[in-house]
């Protein structure tokens, strides 16, 4: 009888053991499917948000203020212009090396400032003042302190979800 008890009860924890372990495998393999999920909704949106810098270049023979022309070349809009990074990295009058994200205004800027420029979005035919698929956008900057003339300013723009693009532009 004892040796009957006995094996019921290791019976018992086996199928005990089998059941923790079994439950446990299904919760990791759903929350591995979600993480899946999530990271592939995630690079779709990354991918559909790319753009082109077509044109770039210093304005009025001066050495800080740029404007920059990109195509949105992705399917994703870009709505929220203060959620976008421009990035300017050159050599200054002093030969020293300047890296500066600029911060988005949305009019009058200032040093290390950009902003829409007058045109903005063209042509802004679907959705107004968003920035969409096959449109251009037209920016203006400002850098502090000014760029060494004759030095490359290289000019870095990324979207809310990663596309960027980078170009040169090259001072008076």
């Amino acid at each position: 009888m004892g040796i009957l008890i006995a094996g019921i009860a290791v019976v018992a924890m086996l199928l005990a053991t089998s059941s923790v372990m079994f439950s446990t495998f299904i919760a990791t393999t759903v929350s591995g499917g979600q993480s899946i999920k999530s990271v592939t909704q995630v690079e779709v949106q990354r991918r559909g948000s790319t753009l082109s810098i077509t044109n770039a270049g210093f304005v009025n023979g001066g050495t800080t203020d740029l404007t920059v022309e990109m195509k949105n070349t992705g399917s994703e809009p870009v709505v929220d212009f203060a959620d976008m990074d421009v990035i300017v990295e050159y050599t200054d009058a002093s030969d020293k090396a300047v890296l500066t994200r600029l911060q988005y205004k949305t009019s009058g800027i200032g040093n290390n400032q950009w902003t829409l420029a007058g045109t903005g979005v063209t042509p802004d035919s679907f959705n107004p003042q968003i920035w969409d698929a096959d449109e251009n956008l037209f920016i203006e900057l400002k850098v502090s302190p000014a760029v060494k003339s004759a030095a490359a300013a290289l000019i870095v723009v990324g979207t809310p979800w990663a596309g960027s693009d980078q170009t040169t532009a090259v001072a008076p």
